[in-house]
């Protein structure tokens, strides 16, 4: 092909090549722009970023340091720190040890250990407070980090002198609301001491008219006037033990807002247990017209360990409100029913069921609150304080259990309270089922309740209460006791010390006496040199019902703990029991 027929081509590639260039210019120029676009704005971002920082270390009471992990150089101190500690940045950086001035050295050794002890995983905090120049207190929150390498210790301080006394005033608020609920609870202790010991005294005298109204000739029994002084005596009966009732509500109460109650830990017998129950409650509803049921169901376990107390308390509870809300012709039922046995423990449910009123729903909602009824009608038609279920619910609840409560507003409820206790392995677990059961139980209970006398019994009494010494001679020797009393505890002492070895049978103690208390005769006594010192049973008579009142009077050396107003029946019955096995 010649030269001519190749000039249109060439020209075609030179227009394409120019093309290219200017193609691969444009888009130099593009990226070279973006490049220079972006920079800035990463420039522009920066010292936004680090203006920012330096603000937010610069204002403030925070100051940041970092040091570097293997020398302890300072790397970086943010500028703020002079204005809030007081020292020149340039002498900081200079000599890093006059920050130790900043505080005492109770503080920087404290520190120094942490600091010294510490693997460098999370965060080590240390609060410490320093001496202004004005002599006011500040109070800083120190944080170290290392930093992502781990090359470099992060400080940070930060003056919290408001929360530190905010803190402290809180501390402060809470140990006065301490101290308030322990002045109630000794003003309650007190009052119930001071209360319970004349109620002894008036349950006694009771006791007493009792015993003279039984010798009256059976021409008097006959007569009205008798018959209206024994239901006089019963009533005053009745009021008398419903304000005991009330006295041990309140302070129950009381101690349970403490976190004071304290729960007993012993040995008890189911079976016995439901007895007791039955031998309360059964005479009382029935003579209502309603029916009574006791059912015992599926245990091969008989004897637990527990507050047998307290949990009688709670079922007592129970069954009262059911005496109260159910009509004649209806029924209470009582049942324990074995759930379980696991890793040493009994589960079982206790409920007590009755065909009364039932519950609205409202009401099931804060039944177990403090001081509610139903209705303001409640108390005036039934009684009560609206103290019980609250009480029985904190019990449940202290003996790791729950209550379940079911109702329906006119067929009735049950209260079921659901427990788990340890097996006592010291007692033989001989159960039967069913009515067999109940009935075993029922003998055993006849059977520990008779063949029980003080008669020919001598008795050292120690009681500084003319009133309440008085009244429990003249009971008991209306039992056939003979009674020496001893008006404190070293009269008491010196009674026991000064008779031969077997003259007393049994020493009955007040704890609160003159001179010398109960508890401290009680530990002479059973440090005298002569054969029966350890030996002679020495009870507690102490209207101090607590349990670790009663844990006191045993760890002392005591036999037993006899909470006031005293239950002469089942005085008769320890104290019987312990003369018949010496």
């Amino acid at each position: 092909m010649n030269q001519t027929g190749m000039a249109p081509y060439g020209f075609l590639y030179a227009a394409i090549a120019l093309l290219l260039l200017s193609w691969l210019a444009l888009s130099v120029l593009t990226v070279t722009l973006r490049l220079r676009l972006r920079d800035r704005e990463s420039k522009k971002r920066f010292r936004y970023e680090r203006m920012f920082f330096q603000d937010v270390c610069q204002s403030g009471h925070i100051v940041y340091m970092m040091l570097r992990r293997s020398d302890k150089k300072l790397l970086y101190l943010s500028e703020n720190a002079a204005g809030v500690w007081g020292i020149p940045a340039g002498q900081i950086r200079t000599d890093i040890q006059v920050l130790e001035g900043l505080t005492t050295n109770g503080y920087r050794r404290e520190f120094m250990e942490k600091w010294e002890a510490w693997d460098g995983e999370g965060t080590l905090l240390q609060n410490f407070s320093r001496k202004k120049a004005d002599g006011e207190e500040s109070w800083y929150e120190l944080t170290v980090s290392l930093s992502k390498g781990g090359g470099e210790y992060l400080f940070r301080f930060r003056e919290n002198t408001y929360e530190q006394a905010e803190m402290k005033r809180l501390r402060g608020e809470v140990h006065q609301a301490q101290m308030d609920v322990k002045y109630k609870t000794d003003f309650l202790s007190n009052m119930s001491h001071e209360i319970r010991t004349p109620m002894n005294g008036i349950l006694g005298m009771l006791a007493l008219s009792r015993m003279s109204a039984s010798r009256m000739d059976e021409a008097c029994k006959s007569s009205k006037e008798y018959t209206a002084i024994v239901e006089y005596l019963d009533k005053a009966e009745s009021l008398s033990q419903f304000l005991l009732g009330l006295i041990n509500d309140i302070l129950d109460m009381s101690r349970i807002e403490s976190g004071k109650l304290e729960l007993a830990q012993e040995p008890f017998d189911l079976f016995g247990f439901a007895e007791k129950l039955r031998t309360m409650f059964q005479k009382t509803i029935e003579e209502k017209g309603a029916a009574f049921q006791m059912e015992l169901l599926d245990f091969d376990v008989r004897w637990v360990v527990g507050d047998e107390l307290r949990l009688s308390q709670v079922i007592v509870n129970f069954l009262s409100n059911a005496v109260k809300f159910t009509p004649p012709g209806g029924k209470v039922t009582v049942t324990f029913r074995q759930m379980n046995r696991m890793d040493g423990k009994v589960h079982f449910m206790i409920r007590v069921r009755d065909t009364g009123k039932g519950i609205t729903p409202e009401f099931l909602k804060r039944i177990f609150k403090p001081f509610e009824q139903e209705t303001a009608t409640i108390a005036k038609s039934y009684g009560g304080s609206g103290l019980g279920m609250a009480i029985a619910d904190n019990m449940v609840k202290l003996m790791d259990g729950h209550i379940v409560v079911d109702s329906e507003v006119g067929k009735g409820s049950d209260f079921n309270v659901y427990l788990a206790l340890p097996i006592d392995d010291t007692h033989p677990q001989d159960v039967l089922d069913g009515e067999a059961a109940a009935g075993s139980a029922a003998a055993a209970s006849q059977e520990a309740a008779g063949g029980h006398t003080i008669e020919g019994m001598r008795i050292l009494m120690a009681e500084d209460n003319e009133i309440n010494a008085e009244i429990a001679i003249s009971i008991l020797e209306e039992m056939g006791a003979c009674v020496e009393r001893a008006a404190n505890g070293q009269e008491a002492l010196d009674m026991f010390a000064g008779h031969g070895p077997g003259y007393y049978d049994t020493v009955l103690m007040d704890i609160q006496m003159p001179v010398m208390n109960g508890w401290e005769a009680t530990a002479a006594i059973r440090g005298l040199d002569r054969e029966d010192a350890a030996a002679i049973p020495i009870y507690a008579l102490s209207a101090d019902a607590f349990v670790e009142d009663k844990r006191r009077s045993v760890s002392i050396g005591m036999n037993g703990h006899i909470s006031k107003p005293i239950d002469f029946d089942e005085l008769v019955k320890t104290i019987g029991r312990s003369g018949s096995e010496r």
